[in-house]
Order: structure tokens, then C-alpha cells, then sequence
């Protein structure tokens, strides 16, 4: 029999063969999802040096509680609901201000890259001011690309809630940014309010 090439087993089959033991496994998650949580933390701490330190954290306790993951579950929204507590914690203690991503790109020629990031730049400091939960919603949703029910899950929120956070900032950015629209990480923000965005 011969064994699966390891990129082709989903994060639900490597979390279940790292709950019996497989350090692989664990090894595997911890590549596939180190980077997309260390964007997510920075996000919200604000500090590169924080971020990692959470990132850590947020896989010592996935390792420590690999035994409450069930496998009808995504692994995804399993983890980050683990750094999104972790990161509330730590604003309790620090108070720090949070600071906006930068989402990078290679595919792009070096003109296209630089308008590309000056548009999200200009996208995601406008998004900055609005509301701790509005800001939360919309990064999950667009540059995790996380549908609703997942970040439902993750901030302890309904999924209609979820939606209304949404509608609102969204809302709020069309009034800001008229004719703004941006790509981010594969899915277009369009600013244009939606209440049905899942």
C-alpha cells in the first residue's frame, strides 16, 4: 500500500493522526498554518515579536488539546479559535494598539504590486477605525477568507450577528470610499453593502 503524499491529506486527517500520536503530523499542521497565524496575530497585537510568541502559544495549546478537536470539525476554525482567545487575553494584560497587516504577493510585476498594496494600505487603514468587532469580522472574512458560520465560531457570535458586523462595515467603508473595491488574498471586498455574505 502505498502512502499518501502528505499535502494531500486534509488538516481534519493530520489533526486526528497527531491525536494518536504523530508528531509528523502536528509537524505538518504547524507548517501549513504557522504563517497564515502569525498575519492574523500581527494583525492584532500590532507586534511581529508578540505575534510569534502567540503563534507558539496558540500551538502548545492546540498540542495540550488535540484530544476536544473532532474531526467533523475544521481544523482551521479550531485553531484560530484558540489564537482569538489567546489574543483577547493578551489585550487584556498589554492594551496595545493593534496595526494593520501587510499582505504580500509574488505573482504580481513589481508597478502592479506596488498600486496593489498602496489600495489595500489605504482599504485597511480606513477599516481601522471602525470597530474592534466590525474590524474583527472583516478580516476573517476577507483575508482568511473564513465564511460566516466559521467566524461565528471563532468570536463567540451568531452567525447573524456575524453578518450584521459585516453589513455595517461595509456599510461604513462605502461612505468613506465611494468607488473603493480591492482584492485581497483571492477574494474581492466589494464595498458596495451585502447583507447575504456568507
Amino acid at each position: 500500500m502505498r502512502r499518501r503524499a502528505v499535502w494531500t491529506i486534509s488538516a481534519e486527517e493530520l489533526a486526528c493522526q497527531a491525536q494518536q500520536g504523530s508528531s509528523a503530523a502536528f509537524g505538518e499542521l504547524v507548517d501549513r498554518f504557522g504563517g497564515r497565524l502569525l498575519t492574523y496575530l500581527h494583525h492584532k497585537t500590532g507586534s511581529w515579536h508578540d505575534a510569534e510568541d502567540l503563534v507558539q502559544e496558540t500551538f502548545i495549546r492546540a498540542y495540550q488539546n488535540l484530544g476536544r478537536f473532532r474531526e467533523r470539525q475544521r481544523f482551521s476554525t479550531w485553531l484560530f479559535t484558540i489564537a482569538f482567545h489567546l489574543a483577547v487575553s493578551h489585550f487584556r494584560r498589554c492594551r496595545a494598539e493593534k496595526t494593520l497587516p501587510e499582505i504580500e504577493s509574488a505573482t504580481a510585476g513589481p508597478v502592479a504590486e506596488l498600486t496593489r498594496r498602496e489600495t489595500q494600505r489605504g482599504l485597511w487603514k480606513a477599516a481601522k477605525e471602525l470597530s474592534a468587532n466590525q474590524f474583527e469580522v472583516l478580516w476573517l472574512k476577507y483575508s482568511e477568507g473564513m465564511a460566516i458560520k466559521e467566524i461565528a465560531r471563532i468570536t463567540g457570535k451568531t452567525q447573524v450577528y456575524v453578518k450584521v458586523l459585516l453589513y455595517r462595515a461595509r456599510t461604513k467603508l462605502a461612505k468613506r470610499l465611494p468607488d473603493y473595491s480591492v482584492e485581497v488574498e483571492d477574494s474581492k471586498m466589494d464595498l458596495k453593502p451585502v447583507l447575504s455574505c456568507s
